[in-house]
């Protein structure tokens, strides 16, 4: 069983606001246990560098945490990047649970 991801990025006025979408594409329920309180860190890259990241300078709770994720449902995960410089990226969205690697990515202009 395997989750379905893909992010989006939409430049907003000051900023570039993301979504991680996770789908359970299965007839059966799977269960999900994240690391930590982040449940999606988002990363941009810039020539293949990365130049920013969501959880940066931040702390999470270093509790481990369950989700269910119903079959053929999906979910939404956000985050943003403040004040951007103009120029061309990619933001890799991660989903932070463990026992798999769910990841996705996509390009984008400010």
């Amino acid at each position: 069983m395997t989750l379905e991801s893909e992010v989006t990025a939409t430049p907003t006025g000051g900023a570039v606001e993301f979504e991680l979408t996770v789908r359970n594409p299965d007839a059966d329920s799977r269960n999900v246990t994240f690391r930590s309180g982040l449940k999606a860190d988002f990363a941009v890259l810039e020539d293949g560098a990365e130049i920013w990241r969501a959880s940066d300078g931040k702390m999470f709770t270093q509790a481990l945490q369950s989700e269910s994720f119903d079959p053929d449902t999906e979910r939404t995960y956000p985050g943003e990047w403040p004040d951007p410089s103009p120029g061309q990226y990619t933001v890799v969205a991660t989903l932070e649970i463990m026992d798999e690697d769910v990841e996705a990515r996509t390009d984008f202009s400010v």
